[in-house]
């Protein structure tokens, strides 16, 4: 009897001793979806608070006015300032308390031009100074927490400030959302680094203007289904690549305007690309006058627990809470178009101990902690289904993405099966091994292992590496193999035994990465051509696309080995990478692997030195045609093992009493050969 593979957790033998874990997290799920249905109506309605917080021109009668409504159940008094008057409280600008924590202001329209600048005044429940007069060092100064527009002051770069947006004439989308993904090719990339190194200065960053003109046609040509944009919400600090929120419903104003941000993703579309926004709902930025920490001078949405990064984490189980994330999904999607979420952090939300200081060796410690207590965080686990199944409901194809650590089961399955309802989650174990296998390379078991290692029931997205390894000084994968060699020995005249070795390696560990991958793939900006430089500070905001634009230079060969991959493979042959890779052939000292998925057959010679004139392995039945080599000389090789027009022929040989037929091939050191069977 064959084996049939569990197709989720509470199918999982492995788990049963977790099971009561999964069947809870299920019943709490339907039992908040059941309650926030029969008391609001659905759950897009539950999600609402944006359409009802912050400024709203009304429409009545006679014209419009302005409705400002903010959520403060621990403020006294607030007040609106403006520069039209000079940030100072007036009594025109007071916000009445209507009860249970929310203030309503009206304003003519004409009070709130379009541009304006805007902050609040906030005397807190706990001051004792009186309500009309108190020194100014009283009232805290805040960002209004439902801004869409909000400024750094030029002058004073810790100060920040909101303003109106009200244009004349908003932007009118061209396109819809991009239709759903089959195995999607995502395209990691930040805006603010996207500029080209040619017009960069010391402290400029990039636009979504030239983001939309010069990176998506750029994206859309090497074969990339999806962009995954970095550091869109508001943050104070550029280097954090946009990890400390401090403005949820901002997009940032560094690259631009939120208008041109829709023209980014209507153009997106156009193009048939996907957009998805990296959204951080664990934690935020602890600022306090940029940010929503301590907004009315209480923890407002946010737990006292401590984490990792030393930022206040939201309280999951505040309902203000979830509808507040929940309102941020529902405006990204409804007021930009956005096609989905990658979720960060998504272990500090799942554990009451944020996961810290935990390897998770071992599937039990994604329910029980070090002291043998149970370690889920309940509302955490609630929230997330809550967003996935709000995603998903608002948007036909929609994907939601999670970055998580610890391997907790089930994340790619719907709560009835056990899961939390993410379509993918990241492979990270996947660029570690990379950066380990670098400095110290492993058996060829073992890279099979980490390339094929996920439960059969989560998907899983695979990359060689992320903006993980290009920031907090640690070095890009390039980097590691290359070191000054890119600088040095990168001109397709030159030669040098470590660079050879490196570019030859780092085209074979993105074509097996890519090869074996699960469900999908994933490349950061630049890792196309092997950008050599890191990205966290402005001085650094640049990519030298140039590069990959020069033949007579080693960098337009990996640009185009990459471009080959996606486009040649999967894109022309998507119905294969719909299959299973099938591993096929392994020699450890000779350093060689071989799989299929579909009808691709996909050979390794892993050897720096050695080569084998015949590779003698099982294979299915059938002609094979040599499509692709890593070492044909338009990639950067040394032309060893070329591509012929039309190309070669490989019969397979019978062997007896089996199915499978033998198939001999040559390959030189470290080279990687893609075959294609034509039935």
């Amino acid at each position: 009897m064959s084996y049939i593979p569990p197709r989720n957790p509470l199918e999982d033998p492995a788990l049963a001793p977790y099971h009561e874990f999964l069947i809870r997290r299920c019943e709490r799920f339907e039992h908040e979806k059941k309650r926030i249905e029969e008391q609001y109506g659905s759950l897009k309605e539950y999600a609402d608070l944006y359409t009802s917080l912050g400024p709203h021109l009304v429409k009545k009668a006679d014209g419009e006015f302005w409705r400002w409504r903010e959520y403060m159940p621990n403020a006294q008094t607030i007040w609106l300032t403006t520069n039209s008057l000079n940030f100072q409280r007036h009594a025109s600008h007071r916000f009445k308390n209507i009860g249970n924590g929310y203030f309503e202001l009206e304003l003519p329209k004409s009070a709130l031009p379009h541009g304006e600048y805007v902050e609040l005044r906030v005397l807190p429940l706990i001051s004792s100074a009186a309500e009309d007069n108190f020194p100014s060092s009283t009232a805290l100064r805040r960002v209004p927490a439902f801004s869409q527009w909000v400024e750094q002051d030029a002058k004073v770069p810790e100060q920040w400030c909101a303003r109106i947006w009200a244009p004349e004439h908003p932007y009118q989308f061209k396109n819809q959302y991009a239709p759903a993904q089959t195995f999607p090719r995502i395209y990691e990339a930040h805006v603010g680094m996207a500029q080209s190194s040619l017009l960069h200065t010391k402290d400029s960053v990039g636009t979504y203007e030239y983001f939309r003109l010069f990176v998506l046609p750029r994206i859309k040509a090497d074969g990339y289904t999806a962009i995954q944009l970095m550091g869109i919400l508001e943050h104070p600090l550029y280097r954090s690549f946009g990890y400390q929120v401090s403005s949820f419903f901002a997009p940032s104003s560094r690259y631009g305007n939120p208008d041109q941000f829709r023209e980014l993703v209507d153009e997106a579309h156009a193009l048939g690309l996907a957009v998805i926004l990296d959204i951080t709902h664990a934690h935020a930025a602890s600022n306090t006058e940029q940010g929503i920490a301590n907004y009315d001078g209480s923890n407002y949405f946010f737990s006292t627990k401590f984490n990792q990064w030393g930022t206040p984490s939201f309280d999951y189980g505040n309902e203000m809470t979830r509808r507040f994330l929940l309102s941020n999904c529902r405006y990204w999607m409804e007021e930009f178009k956005i096609d989905g979420f990658r979720f960060d952090a998504v272990g500090n939300m799942l554990y009451i101990d944020h996961g810290v200081n935990d390897d998770f060796s071992h599937v039990g410690r994604c329910f029980y902690g070090k002291s043998g207590e149970p370690r889920e965080d309940i509302w955490g686990e609630v929230y997330l289904c809550l967003a996935n199944y709000l995603v998903h409901d608002l948007v036909n194809g929609a994907m939601t993405i999670a970055e998580e650590f610890s391997g907790m089961p089930g994340l790619t399955c719907p709560p009835k099966e056990g899961g939390l309802g993410f379509d993918y989650r990241f492979a990270m174990g996947i660029p570690d091994y990379w950066a380990k296998a670098i400095e110290n390379p492993k058996d060829m078991g073992s890279l099979w292992y980490e390339m094929t290692n996920h439960r059969p029931y989560d998907r899983t997205i695979s990359y060689v590496e992320c903006h993980d390894q290009s920031i907090n000084g640690d070095d890009a994968m390039i980097w590691r193999l290359l070191g000054d060699g890119m600088y040095r020995f990168m001109a397709v005249t030159t030669d040098d035994w470590n660079t050879s070795r490196g570019i030859a390696f780092y085209k074979m560990m993105r074509l097996i990465t890519l090869g074996a991958a699960d469900a999908g793939y994933l490349n950061f900006m630049g890792g196309e051509f092997g950008h050599p430089e890191w990205l966290d500070a402005e001085e650094h905001a640049h990519r030298q696309w140039h590069l990959a634009d020069q033949p007579e230079l080693k960098y337009s060969g990996l640009a185009a080995w990459d471009k080959a991959q996606l486009n040649d493979l999967v894109q022309k042959h998507l119905d294969d990478f719909m299959q299973q890779p099938m591993f096929r052939y392994i020699h450890e000292d000779a350093r060689l692997l071989a799989f299929e998925r579909g009808k691709f057959l996909f050979v390794f010679n892993f050897h720096e030195t050695q080569a084998h004139q015949d590779v003698l392995f099982a294979v299915t039945p059938g002609k094979y045609l040599e499509i692709l080599s890593s070492d044909e000389k338009r990639f950067s090789g040394h032309g060893n093992l070329s591509i012929s027009q039309p190309p070669l022929e490989h019969f397979t040989i019978p062997l007896p009493d089996r199915y499978e037929q033998d198939i001999k091939l040559y390959l030189p050191p470290l080279v990687a050969l893609v075959l294609y069977r034509a039935d």
